[in-house]
């Protein structure tokens, strides 16, 4: 059976090879805590691949000495863009300093010929402007000056594509003017503007900037290039290396994106003991980690100590369009924790929400998708009583639906018949432990609840009958259960209610469209 895809995927080809692997190396301005390679990385499509080497305070001589350098050729990139300076320049130390009309240029000469030994593309870039003005609005001439004009003659003389970010930056820092320009500036430990490293704002126009400049120097790669400026991103770590410790810091005071951007909050691994709030007025956003089951939101909340159920969500998510991959969302509240056991993960009330590769674990009231068009891939969902529920239109894929106990998989509200809304399971396996009575399929949380499962395993735990009607018989001639081409020991259409139906191909087609808001 053919049925609609779930996420659009990218797609471009690039013209030198199926993957263009780039190399950055260079000083703090280049990396990723400071400097433009976020920016640059995510211009690009999945066929281009950005290795960032650039380290903290090195030179073009420390580079090299500290043994840098040895990864970025191992690494047999197709091209190595190479920007220093700012660690060159007098008053660094013997271990750092060049002179820029000798050693700098040397040294920069030496990466060139290596770098053509190794079969990579060199290209030369020079440093990024130092955002001090003078009176009349000009950027000041400093100490980089002579560094920069060292590279841009390297590059003539031996004829290597150039990257002109000083000229760039200078003039985009001059357009801002000064008060324009502290956007860009990244804050001291002390809480001073930095005029040297970028913001998060910084890094990305910076890094946009960079990658169309390396989009004119290697037309091989434009076909790669993302139009507009395509996300915002800042780094959670709990150990103080990113921009921000928490997750709710990092919603409440990353810059706000743009029309058609997206703020994207990479979460570094470790367990975040804190609820979030995702508001309305934050559109758009990503909560991005490596892997869900070393990066986890965590809360202890129930209905009774909140002040209801709708109140005790570890995440809740207001906000159209979000999205989370490799993330577990957590309410350890469970069993044997006395009355008012509804504890939610995660609520949803974002419209158009995707969720990938992620874990959702809970007890009773696991995961509220509440309203709007949500899709889960590829994800692990874990509870005993109503731990799917809501009334959104919601498509799961290819996920493991795991009971820990007897109880009831999904509780869907809908409340009128022509609403369109529901849950459909797709390519779904059912699973389930400590069950002995069973586990329902669902019961109607409000009467025209609509469950579908397509395609889905279903363990020995999932009771014969399938559904349940909440105890009120009346509900059976509003709600609207189905299967289609159900497997496994729970799977069989034998002993399902009289009141729920097996579906043919063309309403399981039907109906997934219809929730996919086709």
């Amino acid at each position: 059976m053919k049925l609609l895809p779930l996420l659009l995927a990218l797609a471009a080809a690039v013209p030198v090879s199926a993957k263009t692997k780039i190399v950055l190396v260079g000083d703090s301005t280049v990396n990723d805590q400071g400097g433009w390679g976020t920016g640059f990385r995510a211009s690009f499509g999945p066929d281009v691949e950005v290795i960032n080497l650039a380290l903290n305070g090195r030179s073009s001589k420390s580079f090299r000495d500290e043994g840098a350098w040895t990864p970025a050729i191992a690494a047999k990139p197709d091209f190595i863009l190479i920007q220093f300076g700012h660690n060159d320049v007098p008053g660094k130390g013997a271990d750092r300093e060049t002179d820029a009309k000798t050693t700098y240029r040397a040294n920069l000469n030496r990466y060139i010929d290596e770098a053509v030994a190794a079969g990579a593309k060199p290209v030369l870039v020079t440093s990024i402007v130092r955002r001090v003005f003078n009176a009349d609005g000009t950027i000041r001439a400093d100490s980089l000056v002579p560094y920069v004009e060292a590279a841009r003659a390297v590059a003539a003389e031996r004829k290597v594509p150039l990257m002109d970010l000083y000229a760039l930056t200078k003039a985009q820092s001059e357009k801002l003017g000064k008060t324009g320009a502290l956007a860009l500036h990244a804050t001291t430990a002390d809480g001073k503007p930095d005029t040297t490293h970028l913001s998060p704002t910084g890094r990305y126009t910076v890094g946009v900037m960079a990658a169309r400049e390396f989009a004119r120097v290697a037309p091989a790669v434009r076909a790669q290039l993302v139009e507009g400026v395509p996300a915002m991103q800042v780094v959670v770590s709990a150990d103080g290396k990113g921009d921000f410790k928490t997750i709710q810091m990092a919603v409440d005071h990353a810059p706000f994106v743009t029309a058609g951007q997206r703020l994207v909050i990479e979460i570094r691994p470790g367990v975040y003991k804190e609820r979030v709030i995702v508001p309305q007025d934050r559109p758009r956003t990503t909560f991005l980690g490596t892997d869900a089951a070393k990066t986890v939101i965590t809360a202890d909340m129930n209905a009774g100590k909140a002040g209801g159920t709708f109140l005790s969500a570890t995440v809740d998510v207001e906000a159209p369009g979000f999205e989370a991959e490799n993330i577990t969302f957590e309410n350890t509240f469970g069993p044997g924790n006395g009355t008012g056991s509804q504890a939610v993960a995660i609520k949803v009330h974002s419209d158009g929400a995707e969720f990938r590769k992620c874990r959702f674990l809970g007890w009773q009231d696991t995961l509220y998708a509440a309203t709007g068009h949500q899709k889960y891939k590829d994800s692990y969902i874990a509870g005993h009583v109503d731990f799917i529920f809501g009334n959104a239109a919601a498509i799961f894929e290819n996920c493991e639906i795991h009971s820990l106990a007897d109880g009831y998989i999904t509780a869907h509200s809908r409340t009128a018949g022509d609403m369109r809304t529901g849950y459909v399971f797709m390519k779904c396996h059912l699973t389930g432990e400590n069950t002995q009575k069973g586990v329902y399929l669902g019961r109607p949380w409000r009467p025209w609840s609509r469950v579908a499962y397509i395609d889905c395993e279903m363990d020995a735990h999932i009771r014969a009958e399938g559904w349940e009607n909440w105890r009120d018989p009346n509900n059976e001639k509003t709600a609207w259960y189905g299967e289609y081409g159900s497997t496994g020991p729970g799977g069989s259409a034998k002993g399902r209610v009289g009141w729920s139906r097996q579906l043919t191909e063309a309403e399981a087609n039907a109906l997934v469209q219809e929730l996919a808001g086709k």
